[in-house]
């Protein structure tokens, strides 16, 4: 393990622990969690990743991804930031509003650009606007999760 594994585990760590702090028990299990597994996906060689999911279950992803038009790479950051997306709304109450949404953009960017500093892995535009369609979408369905909750609820307990 080099200098630049070092560096990409203290930034994943990083990030983990700040998503999580402020939350409750649960969500800070889910936040922490999210961003290591996130983390590995970006940053962890393709070999490795292979190696984890198995063959059969990187064919699957790659059967999926051969009926829709994109590749298993496109979608995996585009459903990573919908779910960092979803987290961020539903876990952090104290971020809804602007600051989720920055705080969308500034991961989407920052992942890609570290992205840049993992071997085998470099960092590309088309990437940081799957990262931004992806994060939006999660916003926006945790935003409405909230709305339906809230309509349910009668206004309590939504926010």
């Amino acid at each position: 393990m080099g200098p630049t594994d070092l560096l990409l585990g203290a930034m994943a760590l990083v990030v983990g622990l700040l998503l999580a702090w402020r939350s409750g028990p649960v969500a800070r299990v889910a936040l922490f969690g999210s961003a290591m597994v996130m983390s590995a996906l970006l940053f962890l060689p393709g070999e490795q990743i292979t190696g984890l999911l198995g063959k059969d279950g990187v064919g699957a992803l790659h059967q999926f991804a051969a009926r829709t038009p994109l590749d298993v790479s496109e979608w995996t950051h585009f459903v990573i930031f919908v779910w960092l997306g979803l987290l961020v709304w539903l876990c952090r109450a104290d971020l809804r509003g602007w600051k989720a949404w920055g705080l969308v953009v500034g991961l989407a960017v920052a992942a890609e650009l570290t992205q840049g500093l993992a071997p085998a892995r470099e960092p590309r535009v088309d990437d940081v606007l799957l990262n931004l369609a992806g994060g939006m979408a999660g916003l926006l369905v945790g935003v409405g999760i909230t709305v339906v909750s809230s309509a349910l609820c009668g206004g309590r307990g939504s926010r």
